[in-house]
């Protein structure tokens, strides 16, 4: 039991080291993308650690951060632009989002409550809770509001499906970064990268972070490997 308390150890010590590395990349003008990238892909691949069942990568991806990342206040928001939009983007025939109902009267409601996309996009009341916007549905007397629909389908909008659809996938699959804004300065000769969301650069590394110490201290308290848990 001792050697493998001990080999737990050194195994979270590597991860250790592999994050800090990650985090001088994103430090860095130059390697700011690529530090986005494994970091990404490190979320990805503590959650297949702790939870080597799930034949979904989406699933314990999302997980992983809900139950790990101790940003729950964050991941839980609703992102008002993105419930505005879906239907302009690449996602708008996807069933599972095209099963939400009343779509059309619930942005009008919430629109009459927030603003349209352009008065919500650098306003802090884009993201609302659920609980929140339930209750604006309710208020406003939706004919035929289906709450358990609403609360169902309303998580595809969430910052934690955010970080999981257009960091993870477009990062890894088509090397895009919509949440970041590249600004190529001509004096300075380099590119920078400005935040344009909630889930900022600060957010994804104490994502990271906090997954890594949860998940690290669980595993060397218990003396048990990530999938053993």
């Amino acid at each position: 039991m001792e050697d493998k308390s001990c080999n737990i150890t050194g195994y979270f010590k590597k991860w250790d080291q592999d994050i800090k590395r990650a985090e001088s990349l994103l430090a860095s003008d130059q390697f700011f993308l690529e530090g986005l990238l494994v970091l990404s892909c490190y979320i990805g691949a503590l959650g297949r650690l702790r939870y080597p069942k799930e034949t979904h990568d989406w699933k314990s991806y999302k997980t992983i951060v809900w139950e790990y990342s101790r940003q729950k206040e964050i991941y839980g928001n609703i992102d008002l632009l993105f419930f505005y939009q879906w239907p302009k983007l690449k996602l708008a025939n996807d069933k599972v989002y095209k099963s939400i109902n009343n779509y059309s009267e619930l942005v009008n409601i919430f629109k009459s409550e927030f603003g349209d996309e352009t008065v919500i996009k650098s306003d802090p009341r884009r993201y609302q809770t659920r609980e929140e916007l339930v209750g604006l549905a309710k208020s406003h007397g939706t004919a035929g509001f289906d709450k358990s629909n609403f609360e169902k389908h309303i998580e595809l909008f969430s910052n934690n499906q955010i970080l999981y659809q257009f960091l993870r996938c477009e990062a890894v699959h088509n090397m895009r970064f919509p949440l970041f804004n590249s600004v190529y300065s001509p004096e300075q000769g380099k590119t920078t990268y400005e935040d344009n969301h909630q889930i900022n650069r600060d957010v994804i590394l104490a994502t990271v972070k906090n997954v890594f110490a949860s998940l690290g201290k669980e595993c060397i308290e218990k003396i048990k490997w990530p999938g053993e848990l």
